[in-house]
C-alpha cells in the first residue's frame, strides 16, 4: 500500500497559519482585549506586554518555514 504523498511547502504553510489563527483567537487576543477594557476603564494607555508576549510565544510554536 502507498503511503500519501508529503504536503507542499503551500499547504505547509496554511497549515501553520491555520494554527497560529486558531492560537491567537483563543490564546492572546482574550489578552488584547483585557487590556484595552482595562485601560478605558482607567482612562490610561493599554498596557500590552502579556499580549506581546503571547503572540511571540505562539509564533515561536508555529513556525514559518523559510523555504
Amino acid at each position: 500500500m502507498q503511503s500519501p504523498p508529503e504536503p507542499t511547502v503551500e499547504q505547509k504553510r496554511h497549515a501553520v497559519l491555520a494554527q497560529r489563527s486558531r492560537a491567537y483567537r483563543l490564546e492572546s487576543d482574550p489578552l488584547k482585549l483585557e487590556a484595552e477594557y482595562d485601560a478605558v476603564i482607567a482612562g490610561t494607555e493599554p498596557d500590552y506586554s502579556a499580549w506581546l508576549a503571547k503572540v511571540a510565544e505562539i509564533k515561536v510554536r508555529y513556525p514559518l518555514s523559510n523555504h
